[in-house]
């Protein structure tokens, strides 16, 4: 510190930080405690002002309008510079990540936001949703996605772009439902903290165009093919073993499947051994009587 008339300067690194208000205040506190330590000042009341903040910059990455560096010549909150990035597109997500690296290690904090509208958490805290930020921070919007999983022919996530939003468009993203995939589809969607499990069927979407199932999907939601529920044949058919069990599909079309009857085959006395809460029972059915998911047909030997 060199005094000048009435002026004082300060020279060198005084080890001050003033990026958000507490860091203001204790810098104001240890410049009045060297003030009086170097007897310039006898109860020294210290008041700063920042005017500029200068070489700090924060990125702003992801799913933003204008993606980029932007000066910090104020101080900040993640809000006020989501604004200077042109807000969110209609892309993002409602999670944004925030990036800083402090005395060489790097930490990464999540927030939602629809709580950088509210002053303050539960505890009381007004910067919990809505933190100040400091140079070098890195801000990233993520993308919405949605995860397509089970019996499609690409699974994986797949983000909210230009024209991906429904279900339908989804599965297409998706490579559409495999050859092993059923009729129905799952969709689990997650709104206001509530979890909503919607069986879908798969003609209603594509072949009856029921666009009342085709809505729009947003991040964390899933689609969840699962895979084609199965009949056993054996005994005295062409093929014996495991089929597609077709909608609706009865004893006469599920022999057809199989090949139809071998030589000695008879359609009198079919068997079905179905489980039963849990019991495999031996049933006898008749050529119309539908079949269920598992169910096992035995085609018995004729005797003449």
């Amino acid at each position: 510190i060199m005094c000048f008339g009435s002026s004082l300067y300060f020279t060198g690194d005084l080890g001050v930080s003033t990026y958000d208000a507490v860091a203001l205040i204790l810098s104001e506190k240890k410049i009045a405690q060297e003030l009086e330590k170097g007897g310039f000042v006898k109860k020294a009341q210290v008041n700063l002002v920042v005017m500029q903040y200068q070489s700090q910059f924060v990125s702003v990455l992801g799913d933003v309008y204008k993606p980029g560096k932007f000066p910090l010549d104020r101080p900040s909150t993640l809000s006020d510079v989501l604004a200077m990035a042109g807000g969110v597109t209609p892309n993002g997500s409602d999670m944004v990540t925030l990036i800083r690296s402090e005395a060489g290690k790097t930490t990464k904090l999540a927030y939602d936001l629809r709580d950088l509208l509210k002053k303050a958490d539960d505890s009381g805290n007004p910067q919990a949703n809505n933190p100040t930020v400091s140079g070098d921070d890195i801000i990233y919007v993520n993308a919405r996605e949605v995860s397509v999983l089970g019996q499609v022919n690409r699974p994986g996530k797949y983000s909210v772009a230009s024209g991906v939003r429904t279900v339908v468009d989804f599965l297409s993203q998706a490579g559409g439902v495999a050859a092993g995939g059923a009729d129905s589809i799952i969709v689990i969607t997650k709104r206001d903290g509530r979890t909503l499990k919607q069986e879908i069927d798969v003609d209603q979407l594509y072949k009856k165009g029921d666009t009342s199932f085709n809505f729009e999907l947003a991040d964390g939601d899933s689609i969840y093919v699962p895979r084609t529920p199965v009949f056993y044949i054996y005994g005295e058919v062409q093929r014996p073993g495991a089929f597609r069990l077709e909608r609706n599909m009865n004893v006469a079309q599920a022999l057809s499947t199989g090949g139809g009857l071998s030589q000695r085959g008879t359609e009198r006395g079919i068997k079905i051994k179905r489980n039963t809460e849990g019991k495999l029972k031996t049933i006898s059915v008749k050529s119309g009587d539908l079949i269920q998911p598992d169910d096992i047909l035995y085609i018995s030997e004729s005797l003449f």
